[in-house]
């Protein structure tokens, strides 16, 4: 006879789980207890979404699920940002919840919450167990459903007498869908099609995002567009799928996109999407996306097609699949010379990451930090101006080299997300930049980093204000920078001190010689090896604004590449 709880964690360790994340309370106390002798470990964080974020980080750098437990009711709420969070970034994840007792749910017991109906419309699955009976189903069926197809969240409630109660318990079970009508195809001859579409063609580009990453695909897409020899360019979460040396690679595309990725996607006559979402940080106005193209959009997700404006073609599938079936058929045909188009796209001026930029001090170092990484290493970045810098400037081949949240962009996710990445990787350099503002939001989990003797390097860019509203408010908004304020921060490298973490700062004097000292050289040489963790408070100016911009409403031709006011 078994336990519910003794269930899980077997169940858990059946679906490969040696390492969770969470937080404990009432209604999940009885899996606590039985973690001893399971053969997991468990990382205690120092708050629910901490364990969710860190779980996350874990589940982006190696592509495995990751596991989040927390107890009901504000345990359970305080996972829901990062459930959604992997649900807009397609991340594998499952979180745990326990339940107050099967006889008082719906009679708003204490710590009760509706976790099922919360999370619905956050996950790609999600079940209240009723029966310990429904349990090893449960965690199989979970599991599944967050790997399979386009990646995401599950959420599995349990009530506590159900991890109380016992059973006989013959092993875990293996999830099997049921059969079901083949998803959406495109037709048999999509590869004739596409290579029709390239021969009529003139200015086709390829736009790359994390479907390449998350399909396992990046060889087949590399082999695909060193054929092709178009320009191209990718999402922030494409970064790193495409070396950044190839000579046909314009960057990163969009709001904060270069200037040769958004001209030469607003010129196109043909868009190869492979696994983009096409959201609006990526498009621009809607209506004037590429407004000359004709568009063949590679996507798993049927759902996630027609979203800007009807494709022409639609290749539903997995890309480790349907790029190699691209590739043969393209081998058999000569592909037509684009050189000129090439040249005119990827052309030095127009390839130049914002000129005007590149004297900032907070640009400068963040090209001196990331020239000085070790070649082995992972660079997470939080939300706001800082991310953009480090999208913009991010120079690296690893696919999963450049982790963030994108299509939630959460505050607050990089330091305990990157708690997961050093757990996952504990022989890379895992560089965390934030803003001092998202920081402060998790900045509980430096005490994780101690803890743990993580020896994560944290970067917070201190420009004393929400950086990225107050930028709006400038530009828009007559600088009325309402509530954007904060140059009453506290001394983070004090902070850091009192959680026994070795801190220091830098100011922007330091980034005005070229080449920068010897002195501060050594200064950041030592921060990015040292085995400790470590925090650098880098003082930014507080009126830095990040170039180029596409204003709301505008199409991605219309970026500002300066401080130009619009109404």
């Amino acid at each position: 006879m078994l336990k519910g709880a003794d269930i899980v964690l077997q169940c858990l360790r059946a679906e490969g789980v040696e390492l969770v994340f969470g937080y404990p309370g009432g209604a999940i106390m009885p899996l606590y207890d039985a973690l001893e002798g399971s053969g997991i470990r468990h990382i205690l964080t120092r708050h629910e979404q901490g364990a969710v974020f860190a779980a996350e980080g874990y589940a982006r750098v190696t592509g495995e699920v990751g596991v989040a437990m927390a107890t009901s009711g504000p345990g359970a709420t305080n996972l829901v940002t990062g459930i959604a969070d992997a649900k807009m970034d397609s991340v594998p994840l499952v979180c745990i919840t326990g339940q107050v007792r099967s006889a008082l749910i719906g009679t708003d017991a204490f710590q009760e919450t509706d976790v099922f109906g919360v999370t619905l419309s956050l996950t790609k699955w999600s079940r209240l167990v009723r029966t310990i009976d429904e349990i090893p189903e449960a965690i199989a069926e979970g599991f599944y459903w967050a790997r399979s197809g386009r990646p995401g969240p599950v959420v599995i409630d349990i009530p506590t007498d159900m991890l109380k109660a016992k059973k006989e318990f013959s092993g875990p079970v293996k999830f099997t869908p049921h059969a079901r009508p083949a998803d959406a195809q495109a037709e048999g001859g999509f590869t004739d099609t596409i290579v029709a579409l390239l021969q009529q063609s003139s200015k086709p580009v390829a736009l790359v995002g994390a479907g390449a990453k998350l399909s396992g695909a990046i060889p087949e897409l590399r082999r695909l567009l060193d054929h092709l020899n178009v320009p191209t360019f990718a999402t922030v979460h494409g970064l790193g799928a495409v070396p950044p040396q190839a000579p046909y690679y314009l960057g990163m595309v969009g709001m904060h996109g270069t200037r040769a990725a958004n001209t030469a996607l607003s010129e196109t006559d043909l868009l190869m999407v492979f696994g983009a979402r096409l959201d609006d940080r990526v498009t621009g106005e809607p209506t004037r996306f590429a407004p000359h193209a004709k568009i063949v959009h590679f996507e798993i997700d049927p759902a996630q097609l027609d979203r800007v404006r009807p494709c022409d073609l639609p290749v539903i599938g997995n890309l480790a699949d349907t790029i190699p079936a691209f590739q043969a058929e393209l081998r058999r045909h000569t592909v037509p010379d684009f050189s000129k188009w090439r040249s005119v796209a990827c052309g030095a001026e127009r390839a130049e990451l914002d000129p005007r930029g590149l004297a900032q001090p907070t640009i400068r170092f963040l090209d001196e930090l990331f020239s000085r990484l070790p070649e082995n290493n992972v660079v997470l970045a939080d939300v706001g101006q800082h991310q953009m810098w480090a999208a913009q400037r991010y120079r690296s081949s690893s696919p999963r080299g450049f982790i963030t949240s994108g299509g939630l962009g959460a505050m607050g996710f990089a330091l305990p997300a990157a708690v997961g990445v050093q757990l996952a990787k504990p022989d890379t350099c895992v560089l965390c930049v934030s803003g001092d503002g998202g920081f402060q939001m998790n900045i509980q989990e430096l005490a994780t980093v101690h803890r743990l003797g993580l020896p994560v390097k944290m970067v917070i860019i201190d420009n004393k204000y929400l950086g990225m509203v107050r930028q709006w408010q400038q530009l828009f908004y007559q600088r009325n920078y309402a509530e954007t304020d904060l140059s009453d921060n506290p001394d983070f490298v004090e902070i850091a001190k009192a959680y026994k973490i070795h801190s220091f700062r830098l100011n922007e004097d330091a980034m005005r010689e070229f080449p920068v000292s010897q002195d501060t050289g050594d200064q950041i040489d030592r921060f990015l090896r040292s085995p400790e963790p470590e925090l650098l408070v880098f003082d930014c100016a507080p009126e830095a604004n990040v170039f180029p911009m596409v204003p709301a409403g505008a199409a991605l031709s219309e970026m500002l590449l300066e401080e130009e006011p619009t109404q």
